[in-house]
């Protein structure tokens, strides 16, 4: 007995030993083979931090955790990140460990992962990271990992899809899932299980679903020697919708085919209007209601890159009602018949049949229809809408955010039938378009709103060739509104999102600039602009916009007498006699901003600026402060005309290094307080009046490219010295100016007698033969840094020389820079020419394509029919010729 007791013991210190040592002994070498694995099949940047392995986990089976994963993408997704886990646990198989080779993995569990897909414009994917087979069976050597995984888990996910292409956008919060299946066998079944806590959807710029909860139970039959996945028993449930789903898809090659189909299992109209977010509160569950709903679906057919399935939906909803106990309104009689059919994926063969759309708010009746048939080919369609709606009503049928203000009247009568093409070919008595909408006395107010939003008056009206702003009058916060105008091309910028061209006059007594900024105010009361964006503009866009603003306040700024024409066109807004008062001058300009390259915006403007308060400017514009950085010590006022161009960040301010433009200055008299070169420069000649300058007017030119602002020179007397003055400043504050004076002794210190003497010397010693009268020739140079400059001094050349070489030597420097950037402009202009041509003949080779297969369709139909009648004449021709034979009887 005691054997057996001293061996157990001796075995479970054993065992406890083993438990506590190979996980020592294992770990460096398998988390060596997740390394080498990871690198050799894709292409990003894998990093973890600290990572742990253990034994007594998962006994038998080691147990791998790994902290703070990230899946970082190369080009053209630089920088982004694909997956992020704050831990990654693995239960790998010990036997395979020990026996080496081959590792194999059992189970897998993410906890708190983020991962972004990102389909871009151009439709390249970011998860698309897989090295290619090819590439990988030649240069690497075979895997060494086996997955016999047979359960996985995702916990607290985050999960972005954001296709850029569609747009599609959806965000799944707090998403748990887990999966249990023997993926070591090529035909098994997988169970899963997924909650999710937020759910949003949009797509093409509207918000389908918001902070929808889902619950996902699915059994999938997975055949992976066929790539076919057959959904057997599934339920969703969004909110209080539940619905089955059932079908199948395959994947054999590059191409996905499915047959999948998906119902409603409740009949309830309740479980319809939980997926209205303004309906599915806190309190949905006391809502009253009452009323049939049926819903189902299918989708049927192959996707690959040049085709989609064939896809259909029927909605029916029958005398449905609900109405909050605690709110006083309900909605009645809704009655909704919707059927979208599209039987083989061909887009153009898509319609969508809106027969019955009717609602009642407080006796108040709300009716609706839609036909849409060949949306791509020529747009048929049969619509109305007629009905008034009582916002105030809307606060007493859905509990709304305590504090919200909600009140208004909207009514149209609204009716279009007809065929696009007949409103291209001008031919509007073909195509039936009239009526109106319109708005009064729309108040909205949010406790997390910064402004109030007061609409009095908006009236539409609708015909076949426009529709008109007849009025618009509107509040929002202290800022103003009024604007009448027009749209044209309206429904083809709705149904095939053609060009919608438009005309606005545009009115206001104040626009305050900051209640629409999302920034706070700096200390400085500045609202903080970081948080701003590029400004997009969408290609299908013509607006010609005529405005007049009687104040416009933007951050500290206070903006008088605005006026001019905007014109928005093929992505860019083009500025015409833009006028306006402000920093105590006028400013008038025209130009253009350009968005077509989204991430490098650019502006083109000319300028006629006059009587601008110089200290002011510099505070309010740094750009000003880093082209004249001796504006921060002056006082006065001046009048500039000029052209700038350039580039604009992410956040809408001027990239400094990529303004060109050259100008004419012009000044009043300027006082010049502590500008530290004149401070050196008094020092050097002990001019201690040169401390506080009075300078008269000047008129000098500048050009200034690549960073660096070149200002010819140009002639002023300072405190009686007459001074020639020329050179250039960087926008890093280096400066490298020459000043040719004629000072006269008199007005020379005493103390500057030594420094004469030495010049004077100097100059002759080379040959220069100068002699000293009552005016002194010196010439300055300032190089160094605006608040460090460096004073050199000398008695060479006289003054006009020295500024012609100057103004010869600024010239080819400017030229210099002036073709580097053109240079660089004209590459950056021809790539988009470029690309934009690409994607023109693209989309003219999808289009001459797609004709060709109408065309033959059509054909294809001419002559089944033609084949048709000619069968149907000999038919004729036969029983004829039988009626004729003498013999038949």
């Amino acid at each position: 007995m005691k054997k057996i007791i001293k061996w157990g013991g001796i075995t479970l210190l054993a065992i406890l030993i083993l438990l506590i040592t190979l996980p020592f002994l294992f770990k460096d070498k398998i988390v060596a083979k997740v390394k080498e694995e990871t690198n050799k099949s894709i292409n990003a940047k894998v990093d973890f931090g600290e990572f742990d392995l253990s034994l007594i986990r998962n006994f038998p089976n080691f147990s791998l955790r790994v902290n703070n994963l990230s899946v970082i993408n190369i080009e053209p997704f630089e920088g982004d990140t694909l997956v992020y886990a704050k831990q990654l646990d693995l239960t790998i198989d010990i036997m395979s460990v020990i026996k080496g080779g081959t590792i194999g993995i059992k189970k897998v569990s993410i906890n708190s992962p983020v991962m972004y897909f990102l389909v871009n414009e151009k439709g390249k994917s970011n998860w698309d990271i897989a090295k290619p087979s090819a590439k990988q069976a030649t240069n690497n050597e075979p895997s060494t990992f086996k997955a016999s995984l047979k359960e996985y888990s995702i916990s607290n996910g985050l999960i972005v899809y954001n296709d850029k292409t569609m747009p599609f956008f959806l965000k799944l919060d707090n998403v748990n899932h887990t999966g249990s299946g023997d993926f070591t066998q090529d035909l098994f079944l997988l169970k899963t299980k997924t909650l999710v806590e937020h759910g949003d959807m949009t797509y093409g710029g509207l918000q389908y679903i918001s902070q929808a909860k889902a619950e996902i139970d699915a059994e999938i039959e997975i055949n992976l020697k066929t790539m076919r996945f057959t959904f057997k028993d599934n339920k969703i449930k969004l909110n209080e919708l539940f619905l089955n789903f059932s079908g199948w898809v395959m994947m054999p090659d590059t191409n996905i085919d499915m047959d999948l189909k998906y119902s409603a299992t409740k009949s309830e109209f309740k479980n319809f209007i939980s997926m209205v977010p303004a309906v599915f509160t806190p309190q949905f569950k006391d809502l009253k209601s009452s009323g049939t709903m049926s819903l189902d679906g299918s989708i049927k057919g192959r996707y690959n890159s040049k085709s989609m399935p064939g896809f259909g939906l029927k909605l029916k909803v029958d005398k449905g009602m609900f109405q909050y106990p605690s709110l006083p309104t309900a909605i009645n009689n809704v009655n909704i018949d919707l059927n979208i059919s599209n039987p083989d994926g061909i887009p153009d063969h898509t319609i969508i049949d809106l027969s019955k759309l009717h609602v009642e708010i407080n006796n108040d009746p709300f009716d609706a229809k839609l036909y849409l048939a060949t949306p791509v080919s020529d747009p048929a369609i049969d619509a109305f809408m007629k009905g008034k709606i009582d916002l105030d009503k809307i606060q007493k049928l859905v509990p709304l955010e305590k504090g919200t203000e909600l009140q208004g009247i909207v009514t149209a009568d609204l009716n279009a039938k007809g065929k696009l093409s007949s409103i291209k070919q001008k031919k509007y008595e073909q195509f039936n378009a009239s009526g109106n909408l319109t708005i009064t006395g729309l108040k909205y107010n949010a406790p997390n709103s910064k402004s109030k939003v007061d609409v009095s008056l908006m009236k539409l009206g609708f015909n076949p060739s426009k529709v008109s702003l007849d009025a618009f009058n509107s509040k929002i916060g202290k800022s103003d509104f009024s604007a009448t105008g027009s749209l044209e091309n309206f429904i083809a910028y709705a149904l095939k999102n053609e060009t919608l061209v438009g005309t606005l006059n545009f009115n206001s007594n104040l626009i305050d600039l900051n209640e629409f900024m999302s920034g706070e105010q700096t200390a400085s009361g500045n609202v903080d602009t970081t948080s701003m964006k590029v400004l997009q503009i969408p290609t299908n866009i013509n607006f010609l916009l005529s405005a007049d603003i009687k104040k416009l306040i933007y951050q500290n700024l206070s903006i008088d007498q605005v006026s001019g024409k905007l014109e928005v066109k093929d992505q860019a807004i083009s500025m015409k006699d833009i006028f306006m008062r402000m920093m105590d001058g006028t400013i008038k300009m025209s130009g253009k901003y350009s968005a077509i390259n989204i991430n490098k915006p650019e502006f083109d403007m000319s300028l006629a600026i006059s009587d601008f308060d110089i200290s002011k400017t510099a505070k309010n514009f740094i750009s000003v402060e880093k082209l004249a950085p001796i504006t921060k010590n002056c006082s006065g006022s001046f009048s500039t005309t000029m052209t700038v161009r350039g580039d604009l960040d992410q956040k809408m301010a001027p990239v400094m290094n990529t303004l060109a433009g050259s100008g004419k200055l012009s000044t009043s008299t300027v006082v010049v307080d502590n500008f530290p070169a004149f401070v050196k420069i008094a020092d050097v000649l002990k001019l201690s009046s040169w401390k506080s300058l009075n300078v008269p007017p000047i008129n000098p030119s500048f050009k200034f490219v690549n960073g660096r602002v070149f200002v010819d020179p140009f002639d002023v007397t300072i405190n009686g010295i007459k001074s020639s003055i020329g050179g250039s400043n960087g926008f890093d504050e280096t400066i490298d100016y020459v000043m040719a004076t004629q000072i006269p002794r008199s007005a020379i210190g005493g103390g500057a007698n030594n420094l004469i003497s030495g010049l004077l010397s100097s100059a002759n010693s080379k040959g220069a033969n100068v002699s000293i009268g009552d005016i002194i020739p010196i010439n300055l140079t300032i190089k160094g840094t605006v608040n460090s400059p460096k004073i050199g001094t000398d008695l060479g050349k006289i003054g006009s020389n020295v500024m012609n070489d100057l103004k010869s030597k600024a010239e080819e420097e400017f030229n210099k820079k002036k073709a580097e950037a053109e240079s660089k402009i004209k590459d950056a202009t021809d790539k988009i020419k470029s690309d934009a041509e690409a994607k023109f003949n693209s989309e003219k080779e999808k289009a001459t394509a797609e004709a060709e297969r109408i065309k033959r369709e059509n054909e294809a139909k001419a002559k089944a029919y033609t084949d048709s009648l000619k069968r149907e004449a000999e038919r004729k021709a036969k029983d004829q010729l039988k009626n004729l034979n003498p013999f038949k009887k």
